[in-house]
């Protein structure tokens, strides 16, 4: 995977979620050591600083440690949806209120478009018996 230059993310970050992706698989076990930086250059195409800073990022998360002449060691897998961002189940019903609202007035408004078409009167829409 050489990183996408589509992506606006910096190529570090994309290294570092194809590696943190890489640890979250089946393919690594806690104590596996990651491809040398040798390896992760052929592989991603990079400087090394590119790759230092993505093995730093996955450092700095817990995941894994880097010691001088043995490589990086995975020393943690990554959490299930760590950094997703759910949305708790009031987030979730204030989104469809939202989403609600707006269906309401795009209804309305092509009511409007339809009557002034056919030159009626625009029906108003009537409730929903499972909004009361």
């Amino acid at each position: 995977m050489r990183p996408d230059a589509t992506d606006r993310r910096p190529a570090y970050q994309q290294i570092a979620d194809d590696l943190r992706h890489y640890i979250a698989s089946d393919e690594v076990e806690v104590g596996d050591k990651l491809p040398s930086l040798t390896e992760l250059q052929t592989k991603y195409g990079r400087a090394v600083m590119t790759l230092q800073k993505a093995l730093d990022q996955l450092r700095n998360e817990g995941l894994v440690i880097s010691r001088q002449g043995e490589g990086t060691i995975v020393v943690k897998k990554p959490e299930a949806h760590a950094g997703d961002d759910v949305p708790s189940p009031h987030e979730l019903r204030q989104m469809f209120d939202r989403i609600n609202t707006v269906l309401d007035d795009l209804s309305r408004r092509v009511a409007a478009v339809e009557a002034e078409i056919l030159g009626t009167t625009p029906a108003e829409p009537q409730p929903d018996s499972a909004d009361h």
